[in-house]
């Protein structure tokens, strides 16, 4: 624990979130604004959120929500919403190929354990993230940093009551900002920088928002394109020799139309539509020689077979307000899809196998591209109802329906003989109807309950679809739909013994719903070993926390202490060597501790820190996960530290800066769970710990701003994960690790007007 506190200790800042980093409402599902106050006396921001038409400072709120502005992060060449989750306290995020847009978020203990995902991601009221286990939603993310967003909104604990399925770890709201209907407004930014033992990285980006009709329409329209430069090389596997440099490479483009339409006095319209694409290169794991952690061809060094992989998000939505007496009726419709597709010539594993299947000569097969295409079709409506007259109750209730369709498709074929040897395809629908609603009773100004209930029933059903004879032949299965009802809870209590203090505490229960499984049979005896249905699972969040400030204002504090049981957790699960779904025995408890600060010294000078402790562990053994009791769950750091001090200064009357310093600090985590069962292939490699400082400056003069930066200062190597599986029969056991990006040099230039 000493070296862990000497690495928050030495760093003097944490800032890479910016500015503006606040806590607010989990009920901020309804605020559509927010204000900033700073009077010339104080130097400290008060900063207000409006939710359900009534202005909450952030102490008054009880529950806790991260908050960024994306300006803080992108001015620091912080591009992905993957930076700002391991900046908040109680967040994590896992990537498993180094891609942008690839991972999978977790809070407080809850971490992925399949592929359907533990947090749900909104833009505004529209829910983008898949409630199916066969479209990779725990692995495939939207990630919306460089679109025109007022602020991201990272809610910690379980958010069934507002936001349903699959908000069990939490919720990532994007909250984008409104046309203007009066003054037009716009910016543009140029980024470019330099990675370490690798290329040039690109970023342009920028937006126009104006009135059509003054008063009445308004339109923002928004764009960017990204080009990152790799640092990860490609080598032949059987020389060592590098074949192509900076294989990791990317690129990505997104746009996007927001309309804006005050039909009358009490009614208003928004109309969005958005598209992104983004392409890969290489995969970022690095090869790994053994299980001392030694790259097997130097350092940044892949022998991944390079080939075709695309992620395109696409989303349409029409929300309507309208105001009544006493209550604003809120009804937004929406249709968001995403597609990916991979392909990698895999002829050296499966040419030879191919050419035996088909009769085919030795050496005859010269291709064997292996695709891989997921895809999410979901359409939603929702209707809400918020109470806005002042008085002793505040409630909201609604109505929600979803309908989506995925599939999940692989395919592999022998060139040029054209032949197949495996076609297989998932394709599933998922439909939710629910009900919700929460009420709040104030027993006085300063004491208030908080009531909420959601109830959902919800349907999935999957067909197994089969060709080719590593397939077994062409068949098709209806396989057994899952069906289910389920109601979670919200219970929260708020008290303010003084103006500068705020305790609260929360209850509240998350769930994943119900799906088909994929069959798996014993080769012996043909028995089914799989689960027909993988059933819904639970989780009960237990919270108490404190906010308030100090020294007139000068001091922030926040600190919560929470308790979660996960019963029957949806996890993957292995029958001789193939994996499907399946629900643990009995489930996780996690337990922890968060606490952050901001001490503003002087109105230049100040400091920010964070901290997080989890303690997650599985109740009892866990023979089809090869688990047992008090294991630290899988991708889940237990402690994460963030520290930081700023100071900002006035060069003349027209032109300010700023200087900042923070670093970040990450705990080893677990990447399986390893009993010793001979039949476990999956190996606990564990990820390694490290620190990363970022230093920036900056001046802003009249619409100028630029800045200069630099992360991962002291270029530190480390690895964030590893992926290692035994080869049965033999003593090799098959390693990659996801490197941590080395140091990043660059400037960003912005004009704004």
């Amino acid at each position: 624990m000493n070296n862990k506190i000497k690495y928050l200790t030495r760093s003097i800042r944490m800032l890479v979130y910016g500015m503006s980093v606040v806590s607010v409402s989990a009920m901020a599902q309804q605020a559509e604004e927010s204000t900033n106050q700073e009077t010339a006396e104080e130097s400290v921001e008060v900063i207000e959120v409006t939710s359900s038409r009534r202005v909450q400072t952030i102490q008054d709120v009880p529950a806790s929500v991260f908050a960024a502005d994306p300006d803080d992060f992108l001015e620091r060449g912080m591009t992905s919403l993957a930076d700002m989750v391991e900046t908040a306290p109680g967040f994590s995020f896992q990537s498993f190929t180094g891609q942008q847009g690839r991972g999978s978020i977790a809070a407080r203990g809850v971490s992925q354990q399949n592929d359907t995902a533990v947090t749900a991601i909104y833009v505004d009221d529209v829910p983008l993230t898949s409630n199916s286990s066969f479209a990779a939603g725990g692995r495939l993310y939207f990630d919306g940093l460089l679109g025109d967003v007022q602020r991201v909104e990272l809610i910690k604990g379980p958010q069934g009551t507002l936001f349903g399925a699959t908000a069990m770890a939490g919720a990532v709201r994007y909250i984008s900002n409104v046309p203007e209907l009066f003054d037009s407004r716009g910016k543009f930014t140029a980024d470019v920088s330099h990675t370490e033992n690798g290329d040039i990285n690109q970023v342009y980006r920028g937006f126009y928002s104006f009135p059509i009709v003054e008063g009445k329409v308004g339109l923002t329209l928004s764009g960017f394109t990204m080009d990152h430069g790799g640092y990860v090389d490609q080598v032949n596997p059987a020389t060592g020799n590098v074949v192509r440099e900076n294989a990791n490479e990317s690129d990505a483009h997104g746009y996007s139309a927001d309309l804006y339409i005050n039909a009358t006095e009490d009614l208003d319209i928004r109309i969005k539509a958005m598209e992104q694409e983004s392409s890969f290169g290489l995969s970022s794991a690095v090869r790994i020689a053994s299980l001392d952690k030694e790259e097997a061809y130097g350092e940044l060094k892949s022998d991944n077979a390079f080939g075709e992989d695309n992620l395109t998000h696409t989303l349409l939505s029409a929300s309507f307000s309208y105001t009544l007496d006493g209550a604003v009726v809120d009804f937004t419709s929406s249709k968001a899809k995403y597609d990916s597709f991979n392909g990698q010539d895999v002829v050296n594993l499966y040419g030879p196998l191919i050419e035996m299947l088909g009769g085919f000569d030795s050496g005859s097969v010269e291709e064997a591209p292996l695709t891989r295409a997921v895809e999410s079709d979901k359409t939603v409506h929702e209707l809400r109802i918020t109470s806005t007259t002042e008085g002793d109750w505040e409630w909201l209730g609604g109505l929600f329906y979803t309908d989506e369709s995925t599939n999940n498709a692989q395919r592999l074929v022998g060139l040029p003989q054209d032949f197949l040897a495996l076609d297989a395809g998932f394709p599933s629908e998922y439909e939710e109807l629910a009900a919700f609603g929460n009420l709040t009773y104030y027993v006085t100004p300063d004491f208030d309950l908080t009531a909420g209930a959601r109830f959902s029933q919800t349907e999935q059903s999957l067909t197994f679809t089969t060709d080719g004879p590593l397939a077994g032949g062409a068949s098709v299965q209806q396989l057994e739909t899952a069906d289910e009802s389920v109601t979670t809870y919200l219970f929260a209590a708020r008290y303010r013994p003084s103006a500068d203090t705020s305790w609260y505490a929360r209850v509240a229960s998350g769930y994943r719903p119900a799906s088909s499984n994929l069959p798996v049979f014993d080769p012996f005896t043909n028995e089914q070993l799989s689960q027909p249905i993988v059933e819904q699972d639970d989780l009960w969040s237990y919270e108490v926390g404190i906010k308030g400030s100090l020294l007139d204002d000068r001091f922030n504090y926040e600190s919560a202490l929470y308790y979660i049981d996960w019963d029957n957790f949806q996890t993957v699960v292995t029958f001789f060597g193939v994996t499907t779904g399946g629900n643990a025995k009995s489930g996780i408890t996690s337990k922890g501790w968060e606490g952050s600060f901001d001490y503003q010294l002087t109105n230049n000078f100040g400091f920010r820190g964070s901290a997080a402790f989890s303690d997650s562990t599985l109740n009892e053994d866990e023979p089809l996960l090869f688990g047992e009791a008090g294991a630290q769950v899988i991708r889940v750091p237990e402690w994460t530290y963030n520290a930081a001090a700023f100071y900002d200064y006035q060069l003349n009357s027209n032109v300010a800066g700023w200087v900042t310093l923070s670093a970040r600090f990450k705990d080893e985590m677990s990447t399986a769970y390893d009993n010793g069962d001979p039949s476990n292939t999956s190996v606990n490699l564990k990820s390694e710990e490290y620190t990363t400082v970022n230093f920036t400056t900056g001046l802003e003069w009249q619409n100028w701003t630029a800045s200069f930066y630099v992360n991962n200062l002291f270029d530190n190597d480390a690895y964030t994960y590893f992926n290692a599986n035994a080869v049965p029969g033999t003593s090799i056991v098959d390693i990659t690790g996801i490197p941590l990006e080395p140091r990043k040099v660059g400037v960003s230039v912005s004009y704004a007007f």
